[in-house]
């Protein structure tokens, strides 16, 4: 699935430098052999001059090829391949900076320059031929203050001097302004500065004229530049996380525009006008303070999603049923008391957030909603389920928890569609028999109820993959648990078990489960069988000695045992191959011995708040490298006859 061609290293295969085919032949089928054995594969060379033709029927089922320092290998020509699906990577250092060169899966070739430590773009790459040829670099996450010479590399298309991920996160510089290198780039089409200090988008903002994608988001931009309606292929601006304190009725003009998100500023007015975007298509106000939204939100023909949550809004426009086309409204953590009137009459509407707002009542008419398959209203003051939502035929997310109500009626077993319901926080002590009709719920969230009977209506749901039972003060699972044999997460922990069911190893998919804070006293033998678990937290529930059985656990990936009264791990821990995450902070652990050294894949360890002395918490904390040096160093101690350590010989020559 991978091959390197690359100087040194690894399984390896001889030089060939434009050898005949048979020869070339033979290395390709030694080269098949290695691959069967499922040993990463190296090329021993640096001198091609081009792709082996023997190499093209593999490169099909390549899903990456990393070209070590064969600069003359990367060529528009080298990919003719249609079936390769992933990437091209080319590493080699210039100027003392490690540099990647990255085909990806869109064709286009590019240089990764980010997490580098850069003060300065050294200007022996920006001149090097090779590197002239990318349309797109990427310098996030350095110290960058200036980006000279970035001007020459002429066919970049795309620069991310910042950039902003999925959830959240942002890797920046400290450019503090726009450089004015950027204009020289006649083709470039997305622009994120991100994180980089930016006071103000210049006027010549405008000069971007072929820009499509402009993102400024965490910066200190307190205005919009008017001039940004000259640039007419503008289509998605992201000025998230500044300080602006309105959207200006310019604006109105960028008729190229489909999104924009303006989400945590502290925007406080709307233009009139705004509306007037007729191609916009996407409209993020989140986290602003923002009390109204204008009276001509109906003019927004076009505008499908919209999400203004975490303002001080009371209520909608009038206009507002004229937004045809919109199709996920998030109005969640406003100061809502009703659901608006206008709300029904929406017929496209598929998703409704009102989550965390103050609705005491939801309309009869919600049900009229034909389209709807997304319903969250978390946390309001409802006080009695809505019962015409039977009658919403495609909604299957229905989340209506930390409500008012304290029982469901028999309707809800009407909703056969649905696959995702949270009734937490409602003080629940049963279902209806009904629920049994949901038969094709994937996701069940009933924490926090008074459902210290396990409800055999549950038991019903086949098709149910994750279970949320916590805070219900649950005394005993059954043992007819295990016929919910799609579960891939259950979570029961704060209830009141002592003990699992002999049958819970039959659950052969369960992944996930948390049994944290229950009352244990010692781990159950059964869930030393559940074999298919990765994840296993049995934290605060009062063990105070771990089974050699919970050495069974072979798949398991995170072992989570903190806050119980145990003094020694099993040595059979050690030999769970899987493992990458052991916390057993907050117990009475003196000591970890030598055989930890074999957890090949751990990547985290907790052993805070325990007596540990050998190692210390400092060794530990550093991760298996100071601890694998910390057992080497005894060993040579012993074999010097210093008498610092006392020593088991036997066991750390067996461990490391």
């Amino acid at each position: 699935k991978r091959i390197n061609l690359r100087m040194g290293g690894g399984a390896s295969v001889p030089n060939f430098q434009r050898r005949p085919a048979p020869e070339v032949n033979d290395h390709m089928e030694r080269l098949q052999r290695i691959s069967d054995r499922k040993v990463k594969p190296v090329v021993k060379a640096n001198s091609y001059q081009e792709v082996p033709s023997d190499y093209v029927d593999m490169i099909h089922r390549m899903k990456n090829i990393n070209l070590f320092n064969n600069f003359n290998l990367l060529k528009p020509d080298l990919m003719p391949y249609q079936n390769l699906n992933s990437s091209v990577e080319l590493s080699t250092n210039i100027a003392g900076t490690q540099v990647e060169i990255k085909h990806r899966s869109d064709g286009k070739y590019g240089i990764d320059l980010s997490s580098r430590g850069l003060t300065q773009l050294p200007e022996e790459i920006c001149f090097n031929s090779n590197m002239q040829q990318c349309t797109w670099i990427n310098l996030a996450q350095n110290k960058l203050e200036s980006v000279e010479h970035l001007d020459v590399l002429m066919h970049l298309q795309e620069v991310y001097i910042g950039k902003v991920f999925e959830h959240g996160t942002v890797h920046g510089n400290r450019i503090g302004k726009l450089p004015s290198e950027i204009f020289q780039l006649p083709f470039l089409k997305i622009l994120d500065v991100s994180g980089c200090s930016l006071k103000e988008l210049p006027a010549s903002i405008k000069n971007l004229g072929n820009i499509q994608v402009l993102s400024a988001a965490r910066n200190q931009i307190s205005s919009i530049p008017v001039e940004l309606e000259q640039i007419g292929t503008l289509r998605i601006l992201n000025l998230d996380g500044n300080v602006l304190t309105e959207l200006p009725e310019f604006l109105s003009r960028c008729h190229s525009l489909r999104k924009l998100s303006v989400k945590n500023n502290r925007i406080v007015s709307i233009s009139e006008s705004l509306p007037m975007m007729e191609g916009l298509e996407v409209l993020n106000l989140h986290g602003n303070v923002l009390s109204a939204l204008p009276e001509s939100m109906g003019e927004f023909m076009n505008l499908s999603i919209l999400i203004a949550s975490d303002n001080k809004l009371r209520g909608l426009p009038s206009t507002f049923e004229g937004m045809t086309s919109l199709q996920v409204l998030g109005l969640e953590k406003n100061l809502f008391k009703f659901l608006p009137i206008c709300i029904p009459k929406m017929d496209n509407l598929r998703m409704l957030s009102f989550n965390f707002n103050e609705i005491a009542e939801v309309s009869e008419d919600v049900g009229q909603l034909k389209k709807l398959d997304r319903l969250w209203l978390e946390g309001n003051k409802i006080a009695f389920f809505p019962e015409t939502l039977a009658l919403a035929p495609e909604l299957d997310d229905l989340k209506i928890g930390g409500n008012s109500f304290t029982g469901l009626p028999d309707c809800i077993g009407q909703l056969y569609g649905m696959r995702d319901l949270n009734i937490s926080n409602l003080s629940l002590f049963r279902l209806p028999d009904t629920f049994e009709w949901l038969y094709n719920l994937q996701r069940l969230d009933v924490s926090h109820n008074s459902l210290s009977v396990f409800p055999r209506e549950i038991l019903q749901l086949k098709a149910l993959r994750e279970l949320q039972y916590a805070g219900n003060g649950l005394k005993t699972l059954p043992e007819e648990i295990s016929v919910l044999e799609n579960l891939h997460v259950l979570n029961l922990k704060e209830n009141q078990l002592r003990e699992m069911p002999e049958s819970f190893p039959r659950l052969r998919n369960l992944n996930i489960l948390d049994l944290s804070e229950n009352q244990f006293r010692e781990v159950p033998l059964s869930l030393c069988d559940a074999v298919s678990l990765k994840y296993l937290d049995l934290s605060n529930c009062h063990i105070s000695h771990l089974p050699p059985e919970l050495g069974r656990l072979r798949n398991v990936r995170s072992l989570i045992l903190d806050c119980n009264t145990f003094d020694t791990l099993p040595d059979t821990i050690y030999g769970l191959k899987e493992l990458m995450e052991l916390r057993f902070a907050e117990n009475g652990v003196t000591a970890l011995p030598p055989e930890i050294v074999r957890l090949g894949k751990i990547t985290v360890i907790d052993a805070s708040k325990n007596p540990m002395d050998d190692p210390g918490h400092s060794i530990i904390s550093g991760g298996m490298g100071p601890i694998k040096e910390y057992f080497q160093r005894k060993l040579f101690s012993s074999k010097q006859g210093m008498p610092a350590f006392h020593v088991d010989v036997r066991a750390i020559r067996a461990a490391i």
